[in-house]
């Protein structure tokens, strides 16, 4: 029994010594770690804006609904529908064959009038005729002239012509319908500038002023933004509502945008340029957010101070100097103090020494 415990002992021993005289385990440091490769952005300005959100409903520019003034018979409709139109160009006109024969035989009138007038200057000088004689030719002539100036007008009235340029709608009568004041032919609108109404509480007032830049969306075109501005604003507050009312002027020569849209804006107000990095270089920790910053092909994490965000970009307001570089791509494979490669882009990346060294 004494023999089998001096064994056991001896063999644990030898066991021992084995182990001791192994090989160590491979243990690898950060400095001899392979570098991570990744991608990096540097910090630059970028416009940022304080922005205020509104709804309001697209009108258009200009906008009418054409008619007549009188009754009359349609005997030519001059557009298609949805066509553009220039201002005074001729829409419509209605059956005038009786004022025009009105009217030549006034212009006959006025013409025998203005004929014997002028045959009356020459009695004058020999004294058939007196010079009242005279006047009243010349006050006929005059009611001649006058009478051929209405009936012009009148026809004049009988052809329907567009007030301004812009875009008829469809049109609601057709040749040879009797028309009556107040029927609506067609309308006609100005969409190459939409406009929308909207009102923001009067707390928002100290932003919003005439010629402050804005961003229109509509669920027409979701992927699409369109440009315009705010034009003027009301003088008064609703006391009901405490809300006041502004009008925004936006873009539309595609004619894209529609009278009746719901439009969403967005006013870009207190425009600054701050520092940004893209919103894929943040790395979130509860609330907190950090970056990784490189430092000779080093990483660092460093805590950031968020303010506004833009499409892919987010505002930094503290933790950052321009001229930095930060991960953009990577930054789940890296702890503090790893080695980076930065991908295709190695040799544009500035070091800390160099830049102290110049």
């Amino acid at each position: 029994m004494m023999e089998l415990r001096v064994m056991r002992l001896m063999l644990a021993v030898t066991g021992g010594l084995l182990v001791a005289c192994g090989p160590e385990p491979n243990v690898t440091s950060d400095a001899e770690r392979p570098a991570t490769k990744v991608l990096a952005e540097r910090v630059e300005l970028a416009r940022f804006a304080s922005g205020i959100e509104a709804l309001g409903t697209a009108r258009s520019n200009e906008s009418l609904e054409i008619s007549a003034n009188l009754t009359e018979k349609i005997i030519a409709l001059n557009f298609e529908d949805g066509a553009e139109v220039e201002a005074g160009a001729l829409l419509a006109r209605l059956d005038d064959t009786a004022e025009r024969a009105a009217l030549a035989a006034a212009r006959a009138r006025l013409a025998e009038r203005r004929r014997t007038l002028d045959r009356s200057e020459s009695l004058v000088r020999d004294r058939v005729l007196s010079e009242s004689e005279v006047d009243l030719l010349g006050s006929e002539v005059e009611t001649a002239v006058a009478e051929v100036t209405a009936l012009e007008a009148q026809i004049e009235d009988h052809l329907i012509r567009a007030p301004f340029a812009g875009r008829v709608g469809l049109r609601m009568v057709s040749v040879g319908a009797l028309i009556q004041p107040g029927d609506v032919i067609t309308t006609l609108d100005d969409i190459d500038t939409i406009k929308v109404d909207f009102t923001v509480p009067e707390t928002e007032l100290a932003r919003l002023q005439a010629g402050v830049p804005l961003v229109a969306r509509t669920a027409a075109f979701p992927d699409r933004s369109f440009e315009g501005e705010v034009s003027a604003v009301a003088t008064q507050v609703n006391p009901q509502t405490r809300a006041i009312l502004a009008r925004a002027q936006i873009d539309n020569t595609d004619h894209a945008l529609r009278p009746g849209m719901l439009i969403e804006l967005e006013l870009l107000a207190r425009q600054r340029d701050s520092l940004a990095v893209p919103e894929s270089a943040l790395v979130p920790r509860g609330e907190r957010q950090f970056v990784f910053r490189i430092v000779d092909e080093v990483v660092e994490r460093v805590e950031v101070t968020v303010g506004a965000r833009r499409p892919g970009l987010a505002e930094i307001t503290s933790g950052l100097a321009p001229g930095d570089w930060v991960v953009t791509d990577g930054t789940l494979k890296l702890q503090p103090g790893s080695r980076v490669r930065v991908a295709d882009r190695a040799a544009a990346l500035p070091s800390v020494s160099d830049g102290a060294e110049s």
